[in-house]
């Protein structure tokens, strides 16, 4: 059962890393792909990188900015081949786990723990791919007033 959701999370991080990066190449000018493209060969750009600047150029609701972010954490945990399942693990990720379960599952689910876990992480990782192709899709990129040198690491 791990095994499937690991291999979910991995093929869905490939997907959405590959969305993201031609929405830069379509949306981003020729200079900031130079950037990018760069620090990817330096290795200090990675997939919570492209994530985070991506949230930050596309105008979302903060739940779904919420969702990309808690799955980038679930990501990493797969990447350093941790449980992901382990309940500890998900309690300590600054309650991560109660936005899972709260935006997911209904009170009224009766599970374990771990299939409750799985539940939801299928259904965030559902939601952030489909929320991906939609902002990708989408011709608006938000720009903030005050915009930090993201690139200045």
């Amino acid at each position: 059962m791990i095994t499937k959701l690991e291999k979910q999370v991995v093929d869905s991080t490939e997907l959405i890393d590959k969305m993201i990066s031609t929405f830069f190449v379509n949306k981003l000018g020729e200079k900031e792909i130079k950037i990018i493209n760069s620090l990817v060969d330096l290795g200090k750009f990675n997939f919570n990188h492209k994530v985070n600047l991506f949230c930050d150029l596309v105008h979302m609701s903060s739940i779904n900015a919420a969702k990309f972010k808690v799955y980038t954490k679930i990501n990493n945990e797969v990447v350093l081949n941790d449980n992901l399942l382990n309940p500890n693990y998900l309690k300590s990720l600054n309650n991560y786990f109660p936005f899972l379960v709260n935006t997911y599952l209904s009170t009224e689910d009766i599970l374990s723990l771990q299939q409750k876990l799985t539940f939801a992480i299928n259904l965030l990782i559902d939601d952030v791919v489909k929320l991906t192709k939609i902002h990708t899709e989408k011709s608006e990129i938000y720009y903030q007033k005050k915009v930090e040198n993201i690139f200045s690491i």
